[in-house]
């Protein structure tokens, strides 16, 4: 080969290299969110961040800024700034959030969509006295007194663990019904481990010191004939003490897993720790003020952008996630009477007056009300796969109060 053939070869090379080199380059910007300027001045590629804008159920619209982007399940690329996120779908209620977008930061919605026209399906049909939902939200033990075979009166239990929908769920007897039980000054309470149950009878016209009646400790696993039953008073403190203990021993090994200086705010400075169900956050109560400090965890680079309140104070609640290390103010005791997870991002409650159950996502945005229907207050249960609410209420003058599946998902 002659010298003019072998430069032309090495031109040939070089220029491929060059070509493969800016053609990677470019891969590179593109998957880091840069997109090609074609304004002047400034010709080139400007940094953008990704809004991954996906919601439950998905094919949902999406505005931004209050115009028509998409539909969900998608991917945007959007210059870094701050911007109005609003997700729509008929027959559900709108979910909305600022988001601030960072360059080469993939951000994402991940909107829950609860329906406008919940469904209500009856889950008894005898009437349901005291329902108690166990800690893993798994049974629900209630009375039972207007059976019309007297033998169906007594103690029974919803299991909602089983893969049958909920209007088909496994009920069964756990007691035959107890002589003279005054149902109305009763009260149950889960052991730790969902496997006993106890029912409490107390006296009305005694001081609260004195009132105790009767108390049964109940196996949660069988039939049990009421005459086998045996009265547990002269030791209910002590099973209650017992059980109290067990509780604080499992809430220590789930606080292993936070920092330190956590660990003494929530033993120290707080009550009714509550972990969501994948255990990535928690709500507490703040019974005494207290500041968490910054960087308590590694942050990842998607990280909330919502307003934080780290200075704690007294009656407030707050949900903390461990991923992000972030903490966030829900509301006040009073206002989130009997708070739950429905969902690892979301949070249901009765609102003060107890005329609405409502939902919150854990970041402090997104309260709207997803159900106003009757039902007694102070009895509202999230069900184990977070689509629907299990409630007590009567439909009818002359029923007993029963319990029904609200599907809000």
């Amino acid at each position: 080969m002659d010298k003019k053939g072998a430069w032309k070869t090495i031109l040939i090379l070089a220029t491929i290299l060059v070509l493969v080199g800016a053609l990677t380059y470019v891969t590179t910007l593109f998957i880091r969110g840069y997109r090609p300027n074609l304004q002047k001045p400034g010709l080139g590629f400007v940094p953008t961040g990704l809004l991954v804008a996906n919601s439950d159920p998905k094919g949902a619209s999406v505005y931004i800024n209050d115009k028509l982007a998409t539909a969900t399940d998608d991917t945007i690329n959007l210059p870094p700034e701050e911007y109005n996120i609003r997700i729509e779908k008929d027959g559900y209620l709108p979910w909305s959030k600022t988001l601030t977008i960072k360059k080469e930061v993939v951000t994402q919605t991940n909107a829950t969509l609860f329906k406008s026209t919940p469904d209500l399906s009856p889950l008894t049909n005898t009437g349901a006295i005291n329902p108690t939902v166990s800690s893993d939200r798994t049974k629900i033990v209630y009375g039972v007194e207007a059976a019309s075979k007297e033998t169906r009166n007594g103690i029974w239990l919803l299991d909602l663990a089983t893969n049958m929908p909920l209007n088909r769920a496994n009920t069964r007897q756990l007691t035959t019904p107890i002589n003279d039980l005054d149902w109305e000054n009763t009260e149950f309470t889960w052991s730790p481990d969902n496997k006993s149950i106890l029912l409490i009878e107390r006296d009305p016209d005694e001081n609260e010191e004195d009132n105790l009646n009767r108390a049964f400790q109940i196996d949660a696993t069988k039939l049990t004939s009421s005459d086998d039953l045996t009265d547990v008073s002269f030791r209910l403190s002590l099973i209650l003490e017992e059980w109290e203990q067990e509780r604080q021993d499992d809430l220590a090994v789930n606080l292993q897993q936070l920092p330190e200086e956590l660990v003494k705010i929530a033993t120290e400075s707080a009550k009714n720790i509550n972990f969501s169900p994948d255990e990535e956050k928690f709500f507490y109560t703040a019974t005494e003020s207290a500041m968490i400090a910054e960087n308590l965890l590694p942050h990842p680079p998607a990280r909330s952008t919502q307003k934080e309140e780290r200075n704690i104070q007294p009656g407030n609640v707050y949900v903390y996630d461990l991923k992000e290390d972030t903490n966030f103010r829900i509301g006040t005791e009073k206002e989130l009477y009997q708070i739950a997870w429905l969902t690892p991002n979301q949070l249901v409650y009765i609102e003060e007056e107890g005329a609405e159950v409502k939902s919150i996502e854990s970041d402090a945005t997104n309260s709207q009300t997803i159900y106003s229907g009757p039902f007694a207050n102070g009895y509202v249960f999230p069900s184990p796969t977070g689509k629907s609410l299990i409630t007590l209420t009567s439909l009818h003058p002359d029923s007993p109060g029963n319990l029904y599946e609200i599907k809000v998902r």
